[in-house]
């Protein structure tokens, strides 16, 4: 395998950080892959899609999806368009032959969810999500704990994922905030990562039940055009238990004042615990119940990826870092023919539990 072509299709603010991935793996994993061609794009219009792409400097401005499709070069198709569009778009693609990477969430319910996992159990194409925060070292440490046994038997946990923005009225309205596009709010924008964190650490979700909170109805239209009616939750606050009989609570909020990009997760177990803070991303603060004298230790983690030739593992971490290995592990697993996780699976897994 010498070259792998992608396409991307739709290209907001994530799109840009998804074509920085792609480029920054030839250098952290020199020789590991074959050739990664971003070759172009698709948007709502083939006007909007054609200057984009030379403002990114790709060949190619498709007309629309099916463009993509009907391009023989085309091996990966990675979809960062609103969640309305996945599950058409997924469909599409595996039957076209390609592979797919989906940004979160999967779909727009769980009727969605089921239609997808069923098409990619009968495609040999490789299809993954973009869960980046799992591909934190802290959290692949985290991970590591668990396995071993160390944290033992889980007593409760605690998730949150809390971004400040939102509060301002005068925010115009958009596809996010109508569930028709989007199928909610700061639970499936937010709590999709904290909960296939919390599945991916601790296991399947057995029950949920939540609290969800709008507190702005209306917003302004882009134009001046008068007011749209928000349909989807601004917070929400989940009281859950896993099936290993572990009970939980997970917090998201797009109103949360005065916070940054706040995603944080505490464990607690018979053996052990951790708590991590995506502040402070390079360390993983964890307790050992068989050396409590100690207290709490700080594991340093900051860039620990087996194989990765740069920054050195001493590095600080930053953010798209997470988004590059999610992307590069999904390549590997085309070129070693093995299966990906987090996988669409993984992703309706999520969505059953935002249905819930």
């Amino acid at each position: 395998m010498e070259k792998l072509t992608i396409a991307l299709a739709g290209y907001g603010s994530i799109g840009r950080i998804h074509q920085l991935a792609w480029s920054d793996i030839k250098y952290i994993y020199p020789g590991k892959t074959p050739e990664l061609y971003l070759k172009g794009l698709c948007r709502s219009t083939p006007e909007s899609a054609a200057e984009t792409a030379v403002q990114a400097g790709l060949d190619r401005g498709y007309r629309d999806f099916d463009d993509i499709l009907a391009d023989p070069e085309v091996d990966i198709v990675d979809l960062v368009t609103p969640n309305s569009l996945h599950k058409e778009q997924i469909l599409k693609a595996l039957n076209a032959g390609k592979h797919v990477l989906c940004e979160k969430p999967l779909a727009m319910n769980a009727a969605e969810a089921a239609e997808i996992e069923e098409a990619a159990r009968n495609s040999d194409r490789k299809a993954g999500m973009i869960f980046n925060y799992r591909f934190i070292p802290a959290m692949l440490k985290a991970r590591e704990l668990v396995e071993e046994g160390k944290i033992g038997e889980i007593y409760s946990f605690r998730g949150e994922y809390l971004h400040t923005g939102y509060q301002n009225p005068e925010r115009p309205y958009s596809w996010r905030m109508d569930f028709e596009q989007s199928g909610g709010g700061a639970l499936a924008d937010l709590g999709s990562h904290v909960i296939d964190l919390v599945r991916y650490l601790l296991g399947d979700f057995k029950s949920v039940r939540a609290h969800l909170e709008t507190y702005i109805e209306e917003r302004p239209l882009p134009g001046g055009r008068g007011t749209g009616k928000v349909t989807v939750d601004d917070a929400a606050w989940l009281h859950c238990e896993l099936k290993s009989g572990a009970p939980g609570t997970i917090e998201v909020s797009r109103f949360a004042t005065g916070t940054l990009d706040d995603l944080n997760l505490t464990v607690y177990g018979s053996r052990g615990a951790f708590s991590f803070r995506l502040m402070d991303p390079g360390f993983l603060n964890y307790f050992d119940e068989g050396n409590k004298g100690a207290g709490w230790s700080r594991l340093e983690t900051l860039q620990h990826y087996p194989d990765a030739i740069i920054p050195a593992p001493r590095s600080v971490i930053g953010w798209t870092r997470f988004h590059t290995e999610n992307q590069y592990r999904f390549v590997r697993s085309i070129m070693e023919n093995k299966p990906f996780s987090p996988s669409l699976n993984d992703g309706a897994a999520v969505q059953y539990v935002l249905d819930a």
